[in-house]
C-alpha cells in the first residue's frame, strides 16, 4: 500500500510558552500572566469523569490471576477505552499485564512521550512510509501486506535493528489480514524478509460474546489448522493470540499463549451472556453540577426543536454538559441522571454544551449540587449497558465517547489522586 507521505510524528508544543512577543505589544503582558498559570489539579469545568484507580487494579490483577501462564495484552486504544490512554497504561501495567495495544501511531508515541516502557503492539494498519515511526518508537507492530514487511525491513536495516511484526489472519471478520485460505501457504515467504522478526500471529472475534458461539468454534479451528500447518513446516511463532474480552470468558481453547483485554480492565462485562467467573468493579463515573435553575410555565418550550413544551408549571435544571462531550442526543426525552440516588428525566433536546433535566419533585435540589450521569449514585446506578440500551448501541461505544473535554479526575482509596485535563495540558 502507497501514498503521500504524512508530516513526521512531533511534540505539540503550545505556541503561546515559545512565541518570541515583542516588547510592548499587550499580548507581552497578557503571554507572561498565561505562563503564570497552573491548571495542575484543579477543576476547571463543573462537569467530569471520575476513575477509580483501585477498581482498575482489582479488575487487572483479577483478570491475570484467572490467567494463568497465558500472557495478557492489555488494549488503551481510544484514550484507555475513555479513562485515559496514560494513567491506565500505567495502573495496568503496574498490576502485571504484558503488553499494552493500540491502533494508531499516534496512540502509541502518546504512550512512550509519557515515558511507558513496557511492550506495545499496534494492531492498528500502517502505510509503507511509516515505517521508520514504528522502529523509532520501538512498538511491535500488525502486519498483513509485504510490503509493508519489506519497508519495516528497510526502516529496521537503517538502524541496525530488527522489526518485531504479529501476522494478522483473517478467520471471519473481513477487516484486516491474510485470509485463513491462504495464510499457511504465504506466511512461509515472510521469513526471507531480512531485518524483521515473526514474534507474533493473530485474528478476532466478532461475536464471542454471543450465545451462539458455533461461528467463534469455527474461527478457534480455522487458526489451530494454519498453526498446526505452519508447524509441520517447521515454523513456529512465538505468540499466537486470539481471545478479546468474551473470548477471555467463554474459549479458553482461544487463549493460546496471550489473550487481549479491553472492556473488562475498566469494570464491564462485554455482554450479558458471557461467563462472570469472577467479579468486576467499575471503574468510571460521569458527574455535572448543576448550573442553573428555572422556572418554567405552561407552555414554555425547552431546547432546540422545542421537543418539551410544559403541560404545566415545572421546574427544570441545567447541567453543563452535552453531546459535544460524547453525551448522546438520543438521551433527549428517554434518559434520566441521579441526584442522591432518586431519578431526574432528561426533558428537551440536547444541546451541544448542556443537557436539561426535570427537578419540579425535588425543590430542595440547588445550583452546584452534583448529579450523576453514569455510575453509582446512592443505591442506584446507570450501567453504560443500561445507556447503551436506550440509544442502541454498546457499552464500549458509551464510555469510549465522553471526550477530552471532560477532565479526568482519578481517585484513590476514595480519595482525590490527580485530575488531568486535556485542553489546558495539565
Amino acid at each position: 500500500m502507497s501514498r503521500k507521505s504524512i508530516s513526521p510524528l512531533i511534540a505539540i508544543i503550545p505556541a503561546w510558552k515559545t512565541a518570541s512577543v515583542p516588547s510592548g505589544n499587550k499580548l507581552e503582558t497578557n503571554s507572561v500572566a498565561m505562563l503564570k498559570l497552573d491548571y495542575r489539579n484543579k477543576l476547571l469545568r463543573p462537569a467530569w469523569v471520575e476513575i477509580d484507580l483501585d477498581a482498575v487494579s482489582h479488575n487487572v490483577s483479577t483478570i491475570k490471576k484467572y490467567l494463568g501462564d497465558v500472557k495478557m495484552l492489555a488494549v488503551v486504544k481510544a484514550n484507555g477505552y475513555g479513562l485515559g490512554a496514560v494513567p491506565m497504561a500505567r495502573e495496568i501495567v503496574r498490576c502485571g499485564a504484558d503488553y499494552l495495544g493500540v491502533v494508531m501511531l499516534d496512540e502509541a508515541y502518546e504512550l512512550r512521550r509519557a515515558g511507558i516502557t513496557a511492550p506495545i503492539l499496534n494492531t492498528g494498519t500502517i502505510y509503507a512510509d511509516q515505517s521508520d515511526y514504528v522502529i523509532d518508537l520501538e512498538i511491535e507492530q500488525m502486519v498483513d501486506q509485504l510490503t509493508v514487511a519489506r519497508a519495516l525491513s528497510k526502516s529496521a536495516a537503517a538502524r541496525g535493528t530488527v522489526a518485531k511484526i504479529h501476522l494478522k489472519i483473517d478467520t471471519g471478520m473481513s477487516r484486516f489480514g491474510l485470509h485463513c485460505s491462504r495464510a499457511a501457504k504465504e506466511i512461509p515467504k515472510w521469513l526471507d524478509v531480512p531485518n524483521i522478526e515473526l514474534v507474533g500471529a493473530f485474528t478476532h472475534f466478532p461475536m464471542s460474546d454471543a450465545v451462539d458461539k458455533s461461528f467463534a468454534l469455527l474461527q478457534i479451528e480455522r487458526i489451530k489448522n494454519i498453526k498446526r500447518q505452519l508447524e509441520a513446516q517447521g515454523i513456529h511463532i512465538p505468540i499466537w493470540h486470539m481471545a478479546n474480552s468474551g473470548g477471555t470468558l467463554d474459549l479458553p481453547t482461544s487463549h493460546f499463549n496471550m489473550v487481549r483485554v479491553g472492556l473488562m480492565n475498566y469494570g464491564y462485562w462485554p455482554s450479558f451472556d458471557v461467563r462472570q467467573p469472577f467479579t468486576l468493579r467499575p471503574a468510571m463515573t460521569v458527574k455535572a453540577q448543576i448550573v442553573g435553575i428555572r422556572d418554567i410555565e405552561r407552555g414554555d418550550t425547552v431546547g432546540y426543536g422545542r421537543k418539551f413544551i410544559a403541560e404545566k408549571p415545572e421546574k427544570i435544571a441545567i447541567l453543563p454538559l452535552g453531546y459535544a462531550d460524547g453525551y448522546d442526543r438520543k438521551l433527549s426525552k428517554i434518559g434520566h441522571v441521579l441526584w442522591n440516588g432518586r431519578s431526574l428525566p432528561i426533558i428537551g433536546g440536547l444541546c451541544m454544551d448542556a443537557t436539561f433535566v426535570k427537578i419540579t419533585d425535588f425543590p430542595e435540589i440547588q445550583i452546584g449540587d452534583t448529579v450523576t450521569l453514569m455510575g453509582e449514585d446512592g443505591d442506584k446506578e446507570i450501567s453504560p449497558h443500561d445507556i447503551a440500551a436506550l440509544i442502541g448501541s454498546v457499552s464500549y461505544e458509551v464510555i469510549s465517547r465522553f471526550g477530552r473535554r471532560l477532565p479526568r479526575v482519578y481517585k484513590r482509596k476514595g480519595q482525590q489522586d490527580s485530575i488531568v485535563n486535556a485542553l489546558t495540558g495539565d
